[in-house]
């Protein structure tokens, strides 16, 4: 599913529906500032990563941040000549660059260049490719781009932030539009 973003850009992925069942665990429903949103099965580690960040304070959450920033791996040195090759994310205003590669079993792997400047930056992206690589592609196109209301970021990160947050996930999922290349046709059948 397409889905126009407030600046124009369109963005490939799936979006929750407003519901008003209270629930927990995979699927429940979050609240949030704009109300209540129905969270859809996630990848587990990605669940993981929603539930935890859900539960801390804003403190516990910047520290986290750093702490997955601290984390995210540099680019391998059989990738460094590729770095031109890399997706720029233009919804960030730190410069982010990510590469994927489809795995011999099918698992898309993805490769981030963030500066070390922006720890803010290099967590939200470790969160996504901590939750989602290794994952098959119709795993990662189904992340709704709004996951990760139930993490309650609005607290402690800006609007800014979160948007780059979203043009990350959305970039990664147009990777993984490419990598499938001809295969995407047999994909959605």
């Amino acid at each position: 599913m397409t889905v126009p973003g407030r600046n124009g850009a369109i963005w490939w992925m799936h979006r929750s529906k407003n519901r008003t069942l209270p629930r927990t665990g995979p699927g429940a429903v979050a609240r949030t500032g704009a109300g209540l949103i129905d969270m859809p099965n996630l990848p587990p580690k990605l669940q993981e990563i929603v539930d935890d960040f859900a539960s801390m304070t804003r403190e516990e959450k910047i520290e986290t941040l750093v702490a997955y920033s601290e984390s995210l791996p540099s680019i391998p040195d059989r990738l460094m000549d590729q770095r031109d090759q890399m997706d720029d994310v233009p919804e960030c205003m730190t410069p982010v660059h990510l590469l994927g590669e489809k795995q011999p079993d099918g698992g898309i792997q993805f490769y981030f260049d963030i500066p070390p400047q922006s720890p803010t930056v290099r967590g939200l992206a470790a969160i996504l490719g901590n939750g989602l690589n290794g994952l098959k592609p119709e795993e990662i196109l189904s992340v709704p781009g709004d996951f990760f209301l139930p993490m309650n970021l609005q607290d402690t990160i800006s609007q800014q932030r979160l948007n780059g947050f979203m043009g990350v996930l959305a970039h990664m999922k147009q990777t993984v539009v490419k990598l499938l290349g001809n295969d995407l046709n047999n994909f959605l059948r």
